[in-house]
């Protein structure tokens, strides 16, 4: 399907009351996207894993306490609770209370499931009592929001670890060093944010004929009119990310861009490129996300 259309349902759902709640619905019944398939529980379970080993690896905490952050984490929690089962006790927030319990129910009874065999074998399962009130109690899991990234309650030098996974393209750029700096003062020294931030066109998820760059040949005016709030993208570039983390008084111990197949890179070269991206070279704007890892 054409990805203009799903993009004007969603500027609709932005602009209405509830529009969050129209989209979630839409999405579990029209698109029957959520919840989510097992590939993509499985690939957000992995990626907890691979959190987990960035702090293991480049922690610098003399006697960790093992408590972790994560700013961004949507309807399911997956990541969370799976970090929770990784031993970890877990604080959430949202920039707006996106969680839906049934898709938080429907992750607690994949990591229950006796026929959930993870392929590296690390998650362990946990008892949980289905009232979702016990969060707290079963899983040292705790939710807050609306809370602001930008400005947290946290003391300083409170949290071991955080992640941050596919929520960075999501953020305008002017709140990126904001939230990175406030995530800096409430990490202990030595800490580390591991963040995973996809660079490609999500659109280009929804609709097979567009490229992970189409995004890239339209205009800040044009692109308006296909970027609701729903499903904002700030179309960054690997270059303008380690711009702004240069801005903070992170280290950064880990920098993995990944790069297009040659299909992909192919679509790039024979893309019409908007003004603005005129000046990076095709190297910068081919990268398709990557791993940072930052320490305090």
């Amino acid at each position: 399907m054409n990805f203009k259309y799903k993009c004007y349902i969603q500027r609709f759902f932005s602009a209405i009351p509830n529009g969050e709640k129209l989209n979630y619905l839409f999405q579990k019944h029209i698109t029957k996207t959520l919840p989510v398939s097992d590939s993509k529980f499985l690939f957000k379970v992995e990626m907890a894993i691979r959190h987990k080993e960035n702090f293991k690896e480049f922690n610098a905490i003399e006697n960790p306490a093992n408590n972790y952050y994560e700013f961004g984490a949507g309807w399911d929690l997956i990541i969370p609770i799976a970090v929770c089962h990784l031993g970890y006790g877990v604080d959430v927030i949202d920039i707006r209370k996106l969680r839906v319990n049934d898709l938080v129910k429907d992750s607690i009874d994949r990591f229950n499931n006796p026929n959930f065999n993870h392929p590296l074998d690390i998650i362990k399962k946990r008892p949980l009592k289905k009232d979702l009130s016990n969060l707290k109690e079963d899983f040292d899991l705790s939710y807050y929001a609306p809370e602001d990234a930008r400005q947290t309650k946290y003391n300083a030098n409170h949290f071991d670890f955080s992640s941050s996974t596919s929520t960075m393209e999501h953020i305008p750029p002017d709140d990126i060093l904001k939230i990175l700096n406030e995530t800096y003062r409430i990490m202990k020294k030595g800490g580390i944010l591991s963040m995973d931030i996809d660079y490609i066109d999500h659109w280009s998820y929804f609709d097979s004929n567009i490229s992970y760059y189409n995004f890239l040949k339209y205009s800040p005016e044009e692109w308006k009119k296909f970027n609701p709030d729903l499903n904002y993208q700030n179309r960054l570039r690997h270059t303008d990310y380690m711009k702004i983390i240069s801005q903070t008084p992170f280290k950064v111990v880990k920098n993995e861009p990944r790069l297009p197949n040659e299909l992909q890179r192919n679509a790039l070269k024979n893309l019409k490129l908007a003004d603005m991206y005129k000046d990076y070279s095709y190297d910068e704007l081919e990268i398709t996300g990557s791993e940072i890892v930052l320490r305090k």
